[in-house]
C-alpha cells in the first residue's frame, strides 16, 4: 500500500494525463494534475481515501453512473498492485476500476470492468503515484 501524503496520480498508458477535478466537478485526465492527498485507511486491504486539494472535494465512483467525479462525502476505494508501482483503483472488492479511454486534455475518467492483459489499451487501467514534497 502507498505511504499516505500528496500525490500527482498518473495514467500509466496516456503518460502524459494527470487525475484533474474540473470545476463541474468531473474527474478527467490532464496535462495539468492536482495534487491529491491520499488518506490511508485501511492498509492491510489496500483502502484509502481521496482528496483533491484545489477543488477541496473527495474522488469518488459514482455508484449510478460509475464517473469519477468530485464529493463533498468521502468513499473508500482499494488500490490493487501487482508491482508496487502501477496501481488499479476502484471500489472494494468490485471489478469496476478507473479507465481514461483517451489521450485528450479533459477526457473524463470512468470506470468498467478491468480490461483483461492482452487487449487492446488494456494499461489504461493503471495508475502512477508521484509523491509531492
Amino acid at each position: 500500500m502507498l505511504p499516505p501524503g500528496d500525490y500527482k496520480i498518473q495514467n500509466f498508458l496516456h503518460e502524459d494525463k494527470f487525475v484533474h477535478m474540473r470545476h463541474n466537478n468531473v474527474v478527467v485526465g490532464s496535462a495539468q494534475g492536482d495534487i491529491i492527498e491520499l488518506v490511508v485507511t485501511n492498509a492491510v486491504l489496500g483502502l484509502a481515501t481521496l482528496f483533491d486539494k484545489l477543488r477541496q472535494k473527495y474522488i469518488v465512483i459514482d455508484e449510478g453512473t460509475g464517473n469519477v467525479v468530485g464529493c463533498d462525502q468521502s468513499q473508500e476505494l482499494q488500490f490493487s498492485t501487482e508491482d508496487n508501482r502501477k496501481y488499479i483503483i476502484h471500489r472494494y472488492n468490485i471489478n469496476e476500476v478507473w479507465l481514461l479511454n483517451g489521450d485528450n486534455d479533459y477526457d473524463p475518467i470512468v470506470t468498467a470492468p478491468a480490461p483483461p492483459p492482452g487487449a487492446q489499451d488494456f494499461e489504461r487501467k493503471y495508475w502512477l503515484f508521484e509523491e509531492m514534497k
